[in-house]
C-alpha cells in the first residue's frame, strides 16, 4: 500500500499535509544519520538484533538520494555532522512534507540546540552514549506514535473521498452540520427552506453513512486530521 506522508501542522488546526509517497509496511523501520561509520555499524547491529529493519546514511544528502521509505518509521540523526547538520536535516525534512518521528543522537551538542530540536517536533535528544534499552523505549514509543499517524491520515484521505459524493449545496450544509449549526442557522446560511434544509441533511448523513449528528462531527475532525492523539507526546519512560 503506498500513502502519502503525514505531517501534522502547528498553527491553527492540526491538519494533515500530503507529503512524498511512501510505502506502508508491518515492519519497524529506523533510518540512522551519521557521519561516524563505528556509530552507524554500532547501531545497525544492535537494532537489528531488536527486530527493526535499519537504513544507515552517512549524512542527509546520502539519505535524501538513497532512502527507500518506509512506514511506520523513526529517525536517529546525529546532530552533530558535517555539511547539513541535524537539525538544518529536521527542517529540510519538514518542508519536504516528510514527518516522522525523529530523535536526535548526540556526543556535543549546545542546550540551544537541543531546545530548537524540541520545539522542532523531536521526540527526544539522547547523549552518547547511550543505553541501547532507554533507545528502545524511545524507539517503541515513536514508532507508536508514526502508526497512528499514517491511521489518521489513512482515514483522513477515506472522509475526503466520501465528500466527493456530495454534491455542491450538500457539502455547503455539511459545513453548517459541522459547525453544529441548527435548522435555522442552516436555513439562514444557505437562504433554503426547513424541509430543504431537512432534506439536505438527511442526503449529506446517507452518502456518509453517518448516524447521529455528533458522528457527523467526529467524521469532520477525522477529515482535517484533528485526532487528539496526534497532538500528544509519548510518555518516553
Amino acid at each position: 500500500m503506498t500513502l502519502a506522508a503525514a505531517c501534522p501542522s502547528h498553527n491553527g488546526p492540526r491538519t494533515l499535509k500530503p507529503g512524498p509517497a511512501v510505502q506502508i509496511s508491518d515492519r519497524k523501520h529506523l533510518y540512522i544519520i551519521d557521519d561516524d561509520g563505528s556509530v552507524r555499524s554500532a547501531l545497525s547491529r544492535g537494532l537489528e538484533h531488536l527486530g527493526y529493519d535499519v537504513q544507515p546514511f552517512e549524512g542527509a544528502h546520502a539519505f535524501f538520494e538513497k532512502a527507500v521509505l518506509f512506514r511506520p518509521a523513526v529517525l536517529l540523526i546525529d546532530m552533530q555532522m558535517p555539511g547539513v547538520n541535524g537539525l538544518q536535516m529536521q527542517a529540510s525534512l519538514q518542508e519536504k512534507g516528510w514527518c516522522v518521528p525523529v530523535i536526535f543522537i548526540s556526543g556535543e551538542s549546545t542546550v540551544q540546540q537541543g531546545i530548537t530540536a524540541m520545539k522542532q517536533g523531536a521526540l527526544d535528544f539522547l547523549v552518547k552514549p547511550f543505553d541501547l534499552d532507554r533507545l528502545e523505549r524511545v524507539i517503541e514509543s515513536a514508532i507508536e506514535l508514526d502508526t497512528r499517524q499514517m491511521q489518521a491520515l489513512s482515514r483522513q484521505q477515506e472522509c475526503r473521498q466520501m465528500l466527493k459524493g456530495l454534491t455542491p449545496r450538500e457539502l455547503d450544509a455539511y459545513q453548517c452540520l459541522a459547525q453544529g449549526h441548527a435548522y435555522s442557522e442552516m436555513m439562514q446560511a444557505l437562504g433554503i427552506s426547513l424541509p430543504t434544509a431537512k432534506q439536505y441533511r438527511t442526503a449529506v448523513m446517507r452518502k456518509l453513512k453517518l448516524a447521529t449528528l455528533a458522528e457527523l462531527i467526529a467524521f469532520d475532525k477525522e477529515l482535517n486530521g484533528a485526532e487528539p492523539e496526534l497532538g500528544e507526546r509519548p510518555n518516553l519512560g
